[in-house]
């Protein structure tokens, strides 16, 4: 759908992807409900756009889940398009992740996509129209040595998404799901986990704004899935085609270090 005049809900929103979202959508003249728990970083960037409310939200809470979407439809009377951004990397082997670390992964990564959707479907179908969009990874497909806790959580996200279209079908409601690649923002030096993964192979990354603008292609086209780079797509093709030689070159490309 346009996002011109429609409200949006961008989760995550105080930095890397999501703030770069938001400024997307505001360009495209969307009304913008704001989230993360970073306050001041929130409302900055809040009072640098037109039409944007600043909403602290920690997102593993259902509670404040269900009152993110409760305020953005008390102000704008609706909500059209929920875009859930907000996410933690973990790194680690699989073999000696912190319970703790996962958890907290889980619940911000997987389980706050869910409150947040379970809040806002009923909202959009009492209107009879809307969009979902689910910010995953392309390590929910391939994933990589050392970051399997974060693709695990990407990969459900991913399942939890498609059942859903499935559930919502002829509701005028769209589920769309976003796989970015590596991207140039701080979020892997915030990961959880201690140590840390050595590359040999780095791929440069795309800077946070490329894949805002495929977020808003995205919204404006509402398909299933969308990629943000066409490296994206070949390389998962190619993981596709020959399995093993590419689960031979991650192992070796790879090493940890404490």
């Amino acid at each position: 759908m346009d996002p011109r005049d429609r409200v949006v809900i961008i989760t995550g929103a105080s930095s890397g992807i999501g703030a770069a979202t938001a400024r997307c959508f505001a360009a495209a003249g969307a009304r913008l409900v704001l989230a993360a728990r970073s306050a001041d970083t929130l409302a900055q960037i809040a009072a640098e756009l037109p039409q944007a409310l600043s909403v602290p939200t920690d997102v593993s809470d259902p509670v404040a889940c269900a009152q993110l979407v409760e305020r953005a439809g008390a102000t704008y009377g609706r909500v059209d398009i929920l875009i859930n951004n907000a996410g933690i990397g973990l790194t680690g082997p699989v073999s000696t992740l912190a319970r703790h670390d996962l958890e907290r992964v889980l619940a911000v990564d997987l389980l706050g996509p869910i409150w947040l959707m379970q809040a806002v479907v009923p909202v959009m179908r009492a209107v009879g129209r809307g969009q979902i969009i689910n910010v995953s990874s392309v390590l929910a497909v391939q994933p990589l040595p050392y970051l399997g806790g974060y693709a695990a959580a990407k990969a459900a996200l991913e399942q939890i998404s498609n059942a859903l279209r499935i559930e919502l079908h002829g509701s005028g409601i769209a589920v769309t799901v976003v796989r970015p690649g590596t991207t140039r923002t701080d979020f892997n030096q915030r990961r959880l986990g201690r140590g840390r993964e050595r590359r040999r192979i780095a791929p440069p990354g795309v800077a946070p704004e490329v894949v805002a603008r495929a977020i808003l292609r995205a919204a404006r086209t509402e398909p299933r899935l969308a990629y943000v780079s066409w490296m994206d797509r070949l390389a998962l093709m190619a993981s596709r085609l020959a399995p093993g030689v590419v689960e031979a070159v991650l192992a070796r490309a790879f090493r940890w270090e404490e």
